[in-house]
């Protein structure tokens, strides 16, 4: 069983570790640790986010048990079913779209609709100016 340092043991102890004589390390070597210490702050923040779309993930499963054992699966299926049929013909009618537009026409209402969300993002987030008193 190992004991605790007392407070003089600990002070002789840091004036010992002080008194060793080290070289100041190279940049090169200061450089590579913070390179490896964002990288492990970067892996942890994605393990953060990965456990949390797991965990929405299970909750969405979840939902989806209990909500199939409350409503009838045919009615599940049939749900399914008709909002597949929706994306493919949406999917269908973007493809029209895409193959008699020029793609000229097409960037420049692309652009225009990007303009126009960004003034609206700046227009949202401009402060009213005060109420004059």
């Amino acid at each position: 069983m190992s004991r605790q340092p007392t407070d003089g043991e600990s002070g002789q102890l840091t004036a010992l570790l002080q008194a060793i004589p080290a070289p100041e390390p190279s940049a090169e070597f200061v450089t590579e640790a913070r390179r490896r210490y964002r990288a492990a702050i970067e892996a942890r923040d994605r393990r953060h986010a990965l456990l949390g779309l797991v965990a929405a993930l299970t909750g969405l499963a979840a939902t989806a048990a209990l909500l199939g054992s409350t409503v009838q699966p045919a009615a599940l299926v049939a749900w399914l079913a008709e909002a597949t049929a929706d994306l493919t013909r949406w999917t269908i009618g973007l493809g029209v779209i895409v193959a008699l537009v020029p793609p000229s026409i097409l960037t420049v209402a692309g652009l225009g609709s990007l303009a126009a969300l960004l003034s609206l993002v700046l227009i949202a987030r401009a402060q009213s100016p005060a109420p004059v008193k």
